[in-house]
This record gives structure tokens, C-alpha cells and sequence, in this order.
């Protein structure tokens, strides 16, 4: 599933949460398909696509990755209802700290004091987005309960010393951090998991990739004045138990923190995408599949570089600085679009599917489909984008498993690559 939202905050205002929650892909095995009498329509079938027990799964080298990012445990003791563990650490030589970002903006460094500080607050979001938004103590709880504790942690962290510690927290009360739907429930308890023994004294995520990135925010648009965007990404896994074998759940992570007039006004906005995976080799194994054509009456929504075309809703879009959501009238997250700017996972990263293939669009690097159980809703159909270091992720949501096969062709064809 994944969740985003947003909290802006400036002096003498009121918050403003805007966010909510895509129920996720779920993972499990099904009667999907077609019959093959009489001969099926292009489009109409899962027949070209990889079934789940077609794929050839390897291993998530998980000590590799330890060994990448010098990992190590961290000065916090963990607690959540399953058990202890030490939070991520890492030493200052570490290659998640040393690495260059992708954008470093000049005129946004000057608005932080200076390359140097610049540099520093920019290293300290992307620590924090691992620390406390990637592998926060509420992953696993059975519900959003303790979300209280998140924001005066990143307050702090951050050098918002003008903000009342809890000044963020209707950003996290209303958008679970965990990627659960909704706060009512759990992770666990939507994917059927419990996590694996805990670390005695370590730490229980593996991180698999990150970046950041500082920009500059133009005046007028989210501050009154020019500000600047410190953003950070994080791909991670942490080992869970599921259906009496071991696997790992996936954590994408999206952190915004945008300020303006000496931290005087805030923003901050996540995307937090969780779902158990399954590892390919490589995404070239999934069989290429043809899109179809969009309905007539689909709406066109675009974010980044990706335009996409969803079904309709009687709803509103809502856009937040990490993506774009189509939201029905009741409030629920029919579709959208959000972007992890993260490199293609190696080996390829699945939702634990039902159906997974893969389609060429001009102008993308790599496009992969996954239609996956999305719990009660019914099923979801995501797509994944690779344009360069960008990773958009088109999502739809509450798709019953007669019209999936149509509307999986259909997403596709509705996809399209600017610039």
C-alpha cells in the first residue's frame, strides 16, 4: 500500500494535513486468468503475463547491503509489541552519507546559510528518513496510536526551534506512517505477517538504496518567499515471516522537508509505500506485453515527467509535492501517481503479485506491471516507471478480478513519458 501527505506551517497559521492512503498490493495466489474457449481478446486476459509461480525468484542479499551502507547499530533503543532492537547507524565515512546528490542547488545552499550547512542539513533528512520515517517503531503496530511520537523527533532533528513540538502531528495522526490504510489497521494484519526474530543489539532494516536532493522553492508557490527543498529517498526490507516462510517487506520512502525565512515556515510531505516483495534477476525476464487503448471516459492526470490515465471518479485530484492522488467523494484513494526518484533495484524488486509483465513506452528506461490482492477493496493494479534515476509509480485501486485483465492493458496504454 502507499501513503502520502503533507503538512504546511507557517507563523500564526493552522495546519494544513492534506494526505491519505492507497491500499497496497498484497500478496498471495488466486484463479486469475481467462478460459480459453472461444480464442480471448487481445487485452482481455492475464494469459501473456507471468503468474506468480512462473517467476524465478532469487535471494535479497541482504548482508551486501549491510556491508554497502557500513551499517551499524544506532545510539536508540527500539521497542514495538513484537520485541526490541537497535535503530540504523552509521559512521561518517559511510557511503549513504558520503554520496553526492542528485540535485544540489546553489541558490536554495545560500538560503541555508552556505554549501557547508547546506550539506549538512541535507545529510541530517536523509539520516532522519531512514531513522524515523523508514524504519519507524510504528511499521508493525496494530495500529497508528503512537503517531504522536514522530513529529516532535523531527522537529527537533530538523532545527525547527520556532515550532511547537507537536505542531506536525495531524500530518501523522491522519496519514500512517506504517503505509496502512487506514490508522484502524496494521501492517501484520493486512498482510497476514509477523516480522522475524529481532536483532539482539542491531538493527532490524537493511537499507538497499538512497539519494537526496536540494532545490529551490520559488517564491510565491508553497512560501510567501523563496525557500528551500531538502528531500530524501529510501528503498529498505525488513525480514517478516509470512504463510510459515521467510521473505522481506519492502519500504519506499519519499521525505520533503521544504523551509523558508530561517526555518520560520515549514513544510513537510512523505510518501511511504510497504508491501511484502518477491526478487527477479531481472525485470527482462517478464514477459512484454501490449497496452490496449484508454476509454474514452478516463481522466488524464500527469506529475513529474509521467502522464498517466485512470478510471473516472465522482472525486477531486489532490496533489501534494510527491505526487498526485484521484480521491472519490467518500475520501478513498481511487488511483494516482507517485515518484520515488530511486535506481532500478538490482536484483528487480516485485510486489508480491499475482500477475507481473512488462510493456515498452517511449521514452522510459523500464515499465513493469504487478496486479497484486489489495485486501477487502479488491485488487490493484500498480505500474512502475523507470525514466532514468526517477521511479513513478501509477496506481489503481479497488479493481474487481473480472475487469483486472482489461484494465491492467488499458493503465498501460494510458501511460506516456515527457521531455
Amino acid at each position: 500500500m502507499t501513503t502520502a501527505g503533507a503538512c504546511s506551517l507557517l507563523p500564526g497559521g493552522d495546519e494544513e494535513p492534506a494526505g491519505g492512503t492507497d491500499p497496497a498490493p498484497g500478496a498471495g495466489s488466486d484463479e486469475g486468468g481467462a478460459s480459453s474457449e472461444p480464442a480471448p481478446e487481445p487485452g482481455t486476459t492475464f494469459d501473456d503475463w507471468a503468474a506468480a509461480e512462473d517467476l524465478r525468484l532469487v535471494e535479497i542479499d541482504t548482508a551486501a547491503a549491510d556491508e554497502r551502507a557500513r551499517i551499524e547499530p544506532g545510539p536508540l533503543e527500539r521497542e514495538d509489541r513484537f520485541g526490541t532492537w537497535a535503530s540504523p547507524g552509521f559512521p561518517d565515512d559511510s557511503p549513504l552519507l558520503t554520496a553526492e546528490p542528485l540535485e544540489f542547488d546553489a541558490e536554495a545552499a545560500a538560503a541555508l546559510g552556505g554549501e557547508s550547512e547546506a550539506r549538512s542539513a541535507l545529510r541530517d533528512v536523509l539520516l532522519q528518513t531512514v531513522v524515523e520515517v523508514a524504519d519507524t517503531p510504528l511499521l508493525l503496530e496494530a495500529d497508528n496510536s503512537r503517531s504522536g511520537e514522530i513529529g516532535p523527533v523531527l522537529v527537533k532533528a530538523f532545527g525547527l526551534e520556532g515550532f511547537d513540538p507537536s505542531a506536525f502531528d495531524p500530518l501523522f495522526e491522519q496519514v500512517p506512517i506504517s503505509g496502512a490504510p487506514t490508522p484502524e489497521v496494521g501492517v501484520p494484519e493486512m498482510f497476514d505477517l509477523e516480522p522475524a526474530p529481532y536483532p539482539e543489539d542491531g538493527p532490524r532494516m537493511s537499507v538497499l538504496d538512497t539519494s537526496s536532493l536540494l532545490a529551490r522553492v520559488p517564491e510565491g508557490t508553497t512560501f510567501p518567499g523563496a525557500g528551500a527543498a531538502l528531500v530524501a529517498f529510501v528503498r529498505g526490507v525488513v525480514p517478516i515471516v509470512r504463510e510459515g516462510e521467510d521473505g522481506f517487506l519492502r519500504r519506499e520512502v519519499a521525505f520533503y522537508l521544504g523551509v523558508e525565512d530561517g526555518r520560520m515556515n515549514a513544510l513537510m510531505t512523505y510518501v511511504v509505500a510497504t508491501v511484502p516483495t518477491l526478487a527477479i534477476s531481472d525485470a527482462e525476464e517478464l514477459p512484454l506485453v501490449e497496452p490496449t487503448e484508454v476509454p474514452e471516459d478516463w481522466q488524464e492526470i500527469s506529475f513529474g515527467r509521467l502522464t498517466a490515465a485512470i478510471p473516472p471518479t465522482s472525486g477531486e485530484l489532490e496533489e501534494v509535492e510527491l505526487g498526485i492522488s484521484s480521491v472519490d467523494e467518500d475520501g478513498t484513494r481511487k488511483g494516482g501517481i507517485t515518484l520515488f526518484r530511486l535506481p532500478v533495484p538490482s536484483p528487480y524488486l516485485l510486489d508480491a503479485v499475482l500477475y507481473a509483465a512488462r510493456a515498452e513506452i517511449g521514452g522510459a528506461d523500464l515499465v513493469t506491471a504487478a496486479v497484486s490482492r489489495g485486501g477487502e477493496d479488491g485488487m490493484v493494479v500498480a505500474v512502475r516507471v523507470h525514466v532514468g534515476e526517477e521511479e513513478y509509480r501509477v496506481q489503481v485501486n479497488g479493481v474487481s478480478a473480472e475487469e483486472a485483465p482489461v484494465l491492467a492493458h488499458q493503465v498501460l496504454a494510458g501511460i506516456r513519458v515527457e521531455g
